[in-house]
């Protein structure tokens, strides 16, 4: 850990801090499972349930819905309450509701399991981010955040290609791996330590403090980042397999094997956040990163070949290892301890909101249009996006400073 300390820009932690980071690290790349294990999986699932293909956004909708009710309301447990209790059961919802999946027996059986799984997930995701903004400070924490993305995307080397492996045998297989979750939502229980702030407010004075934090510039930009982000993940990556399956003739492996190209462009930025950021506007570097990838996603459609594809699959890496943990540190480094989880879970509300109105747009696009469309749709997306965006970015000055927790 020390190695990968130092060459983050994390300098020396000591072994409590490196314990709990540890923690948190392999809680998000555990839920990574909730979405991207398991999407180069969707195509296995159309037969065995007689469903169509646009009926798979229903299996992300689900998923990402609960988060725009209880995302709010975990931040408020989170900062009031403590994050440890909810990280710990979080994993175990996780875990237990997404092997169920494994033995549903109907399509609509498993999408109940599956919006259980995503009441887990919801209560989770946020304190992945806001644990490395409780346990590191500085530049510091936005090489925290670089690791964060890093692992992720050694998780994307991984975990697509073994969940599109899995599928070829059988549509279940993939899902029975979720049980992992259990085991570390055990550990995170008895390990990691209560990182929330120590001023005490009531629920009501506290959501006021958040709301009006929310209306800050940068903090805008972060939202804001945070939708168009997702929105382009999951209307792109949903359907990425599904473009390749049907138009370039390629299995469900070898559509899982192509995320390798998005997870090595994402290192290679991510494994140098802090440095990129150091002495420049993260926000002015969120939108160079935005028109990367927005260029990626039109090109898609014009690849002669299912492997040519991976090259912009591999700049829109590149885009995503900088927008991340960017966006992540516009938010904790722009919010007091006492209002992080208030903050990252209204974040969370926007993305996971984002999520659900992506799936659902583009399934209903499907529906009349090409699956090329998608991509030249969300590339044009991106490009204007960062345009609108712009107009929100205020002076550096006036950015909020925020006191860590050592």
């Amino acid at each position: 850990m020390s190695f990968v300390a130092n060459f983050f820009g994390l300098g020396v932690l000591s072994p409590e801090k490196r314990r709990a980071l540890s923690l948190v690290y392999a809680a998000s790349l555990s839920l990574m499972m909730g979405v991207n294990f398991i999407q180069p999986a969707l195509p296995a699932m159309t037969e065995p349930f007689g469903i169509s293909d646009s009926a798979l956004s229903l299996v992300m909708t689900v998923f990402t819905a609960p988060a725009i009710v209880l995302s709010p309301m975990f931040g408020v447990v989170a900062d009031l309450y403590g994050r440890r209790l909810l990280l710990a059961g979080g994993l175990i919802v996780f875990g237990i509701s997404g092997t169920a999946m494994a033995f549903a027996t109907t399509f609509t059986e498993l999408l109940v399991y599956r919006a259980i799984q995503g009441i887990g997930f919801s209560a989770v995701i946020p304190l992945t981010i806001v644990l490395i903004g409780d346990l590191l400070d500085g530049n510091e924490e936005i090489g925290g955040q670089g690791l964060k993305v890093f692992l992720d995307r050694v998780g994307y080397m991984i975990l697509p290609p073994l969940g599109g492996l899995l599928a070829m045998f059988a549509w279940y297989w993939p899902f029975t791996l979720y049980i992992i979750t259990v085991p570390l939502g055990i550990m995170t229980f008895f390990w990691m330590p209560e990182t929330k702030g120590s001023k005490s407010s009531g629920t009501r004075a506290y959501l006021g403090e958040v709301m009006r934090l929310t209306r800050h510039p940068r903090l805008l930009i972060a939202f804001s980042a945070g939708f168009l982000r997702f929105f382009l993940d999951y209307g792109f990556l949903t359907y990425f397999p599904l473009f390749l399956v049907r138009t370039h003739g390629i299995s469900t492996a070898t559509a899982g094997f192509l995320y390798v190209f998005f997870s090595v462009g994402a290192m290679l930025t991510s494994s140098q956040a802090g440095r990129l950021a150091a002495g420049r506007d993260k926000a002015q570097i969120l939108f160079i990163a935005f028109l990367i990838s927005g260029v990626a996603l039109i090109a898609v459609p014009f690849m002669p070949g299912g492997w040519m594809v991976g090259f912009s699959l591999f700049f829109y890496g590149v885009a995503n290892g900088v927008i991340s943990p960017m966006q992540k540190s516009l938010l904790t480094q722009n919010a007091p301890a006492d209002l992080r989880g208030g903050i990252v879970s209204f974040d969370r509300l926007i993305q996971q909101t984002s999520k659900t109105i992506s799936t659902t747009v583009i399934g209903l696009l499907l529906v009349t249009a090409e699956l090329s469309t998608i991509f030249w749709m969300l590339g044009l997306l991106s490009l204007v996006s960062v345009a609108l965006m712009a107009l929100l970015l205020p002076s550096r000055k006036s950015a909020v400073p925020s006191p860590g927790i050592s």
